[in-house]
């Protein structure tokens, strides 16, 4: 059995993704890199850099596929932002040797947030504040790839599509999105595999835009767990009792279950 902890997520073992070949994962994103590069005919990469581990994973394949010169880092800060997250950033950018530009969006957020009537405490108005956060990266990021001749790729992955863990006007722009038939699991494998600096791999993965449907337990396991349930149901097209019955605690798999089938109504 496992710890008191895990029990909110599994009742026993639970079955594992299936395996991916890396190097072959690796040389499609590259390939559909080069093709989105290719298409906007302008030879320069803009990435939304978070100092996470998609991010992070696409600004290496990026520098891999079209060479680290044509690869530009935007890092959006904002009060909020953890100092450890804005130190990721200038990390990443040394290892690959990019060109990063910081911008910090407090104050744009808070002008919005007062206009908007966003309440300053509590669960929603904090949900709120992502929201807006999202929507104007979006259009921040966009706005200097314009000026600047470049092509913003975004790091949405299949974990983060399923859940709409993303706004239509932010991250669910609709812009290239290399890597988004790829589960955060299969991310991580990445990230290890090209040896990105141990401080971002550690990295715990943020619930921004939902609440984790595991407190207390590790974001990085409730995030495996999620892609495991996510897999048997969308893929293997599972029936939500016998996806329980493979080892997931119940109430878990209903929260992860309603989330796609929320995100699904508003596609």
């Amino acid at each position: 059995m496992e710890s008191g902890e895990n029990m909110a997520v599994r009742t026993k073992e639970t079955p594992e993704l299936p395996r991916i070949n890396i190097s072959r994962a690796m040389q499609s994103l590259a390939s559909k890199i080069k093709s989105a590069v290719r298409a906007s005919r302008k030879g320069k990469v803009l990435l939304s850099i978070s100092g996470g581990i998609d991010t992070s994973v696409l600004a290496d394949i990026c520098c891999r596929a079209i060479g680290n010169d044509n690869v530009y880092g935007l890092q959006l800060t904002q009060s909020y932002s953890e100092e450890l997250q804005v130190k990721d950033g200038a990390i990443l950018a040394r290892h690959l040797r990019i060109r990063m530009r910081m911008i910090d969006i407090t104050a744009p957020v808070e002008t919005l947030a007062e206009m908007l009537r966003v309440p300053f405490h509590g669960e929603e108005a904090a949900l709120r504040r992502f929201q807006i956060m999202d929507r104007l990266r979006m259009m921040l990021v966009l706005d200097i790839a314009e000026q600047e001749s470049m092509v913003h790729l975004s790091a949405l992955n299949r974990t983060e599509k399923l859940l709409g863990l993303g706004l239509l006007c932010g991250t669910f722009a609709p812009v290239p999105q290399p890597m988004a038939e790829l589960y955060k699991t299969y991310i991580f494998e990445i990230a290890n595999y090209i040896e990105l600096p141990e401080q971002i791999r550690i990295r715990q993965p943020s619930f921004e835009l939902w609440r984790n449907p595991a407190e207390g337990s590790e974001p990085r396991e409730v995030i495996q767990e999620i892609d495991k349930i996510l897999y048997l149901r969308t893929e293997k097209k599972l029936t939500p009792s016998k996806i329980k019955r493979a080892g997931f605690a119940p109430r878990f798999v209903s929260a992860v279950l309603k989330r796609l089938d929320e995100a699904k109504a508003l596609q």
